[in-house]
């Protein structure tokens, strides 16, 4: 098989690929990165000790979520604006995502609107990402938006109640909108390939990159004005604030961020419908645990209440099998299926998540 063959050789052919801001952006985590680091060691030492001779049948990786069927236990998480990654980069993931039979999550802060996502993948199961704005009428006009496309499912993230500080993105000025530098300049000219690849169709076809869930007048864009405040991220956000989404949206409610068991037993009381136990792939927080760590204590206060997921840090079918047998019935990718798409497009989606599966297969055989 040519190409890529595991996340290290992906994640390899995307660093040659990418503009270093945006490679780093996706691929480094905040303060020291002990958290970062924290999440290939701790997920190494979840150790699953064989069972021999069970005549398990590995071939069905299946898993119903909400009462969708699915081929395997995984879910496309919210990216930002992985429409940089490649061209038609949201709808290559969805796209793919279809390909495999996994639910596909749109980020809210994603180039490509869920109207055009829907209309690329016909059939997929669209989940919605949430990050609540400072103007909650805003908030309700995006929900009305994602359910009219057909969403049922809602992810409002919650660990990020602002932006965190990283050193290497305010020195790359990779951000909405883009900070233009010598620094930067240089780095969009050390990669033709992605700029013309990647930004100049869109540009041609639609103008500078922006993101298109946001409220028409006001889409953050590549290049242009500071955001505006209507549509930045709610300050101090709380649990009330979960209240009022749970009271606006009739579909299934997700909320992705939780890492206590505290934390699980609110959002169980407030209604919500399942939790992704998550470290936001280390991005935030710098003395968050790895997620390995805490999930089977909250799978098991939570007492099959709502539906447990996970993420942060899965590279193999193995680190599948890990959250899965700590508790969790499916988990969510991030960092892999952009690697997979900036090294080969849609079709390296597809072959991310089809390696996934087989592995977890593998991994099954050992564990029934």
């Amino acid at each position: 098989m040519s190409g890529f063959l595991s996340f290290e050789e992906a994640r390899r052919s995307a660093r040659r690929r990418l503009p270093r801001g945006l490679f780093d952006y996706i691929d480094r985590g905040v303060g020291e990165e002990a958290s970062l680091r924290a999440l290939r060691t701790r997920l190494d030492a979840a150790g699953i000790t064989p069972r021999m001779l069970t005549g398990a049948d590995a071939s069905d990786t299946g898993v119903t979520l909400f009462g969708e069927q699915h081929q395997a236990p995984f879910i496309i998480a919210p990216t930002a604006m992985a429409g940089l990654v490649h061209r038609g980069g949201e709808e290559a993931l969805a796209r793919g995502a279809a390909r495999c039979g996994v639910p596909f999550c749109l980020s809210t802060q994603s180039l490509s609107s869920v109207e055009q996502i829907a209309g690329a993948a016909p059939g997929l199961d669209i989940w919605m990402q949430i990050y609540l704005w400072q103007d909650l009428a805003l908030s309700e006009a995006l929900l009305s938006r994602a359910w009219d496309t057909g969403v049922r499912v809602a992810v409002m993230t919650i660990d990020t109640p602002a932006g965190s500080r990283k050193e290497w993105n305010l020195r790359s000025g990779f951000d909405m909108p883009f900070r233009l530098s010598p620094r930067s300049l240089c780095d969009l000219a050390l990669r033709p390939n992605w700029l013309f690849g990647a930004v100049l169709p869109r540009a041609i076809r639609h103008g500078l990159p922006a993101m298109n869930n946001y409220p028409e007048a006001l889409r953050p864009r590549l290049i242009g004005a500071p955001v505006d405040p209507r549509v930045t991220l709610m300050k101090g956000l709380n649990w009330d604030h979960v209240r009022w989404l749970r009271d606006r949206w009739a579909g299934k409610l997700v909320l992705k961020g939780i890492l206590s068991c505290a934390d699980a037993e609110t959002a169980i009381g407030i209604g919500a419908d399942g939790i992704v136990v998550s470290s936001h792939g280390a991005r935030n927080f710098d003395a968050s645990p790895a997620p390995i760590d805490v999930l089977q204590d909250i799978a098991s206060a939570c007492e099959g209440r709502l539906t447990v997921m996970a993420d942060s840090g899965v590279r193999r079918g193995l680190d599948v099998l890990r959250y899965r047998r700590r508790g969790a019935e499916a988990v969510m990718l991030g960092r892999l299926p952009l690697w997979a798409l900036a090294a080969e497009g849609e079709t390296g989606v597809v072959k991310a998540l089809s390696i996934l599966r087989e592995e977890y297969a593998e991994s099954l055989r050992y564990s029934a």
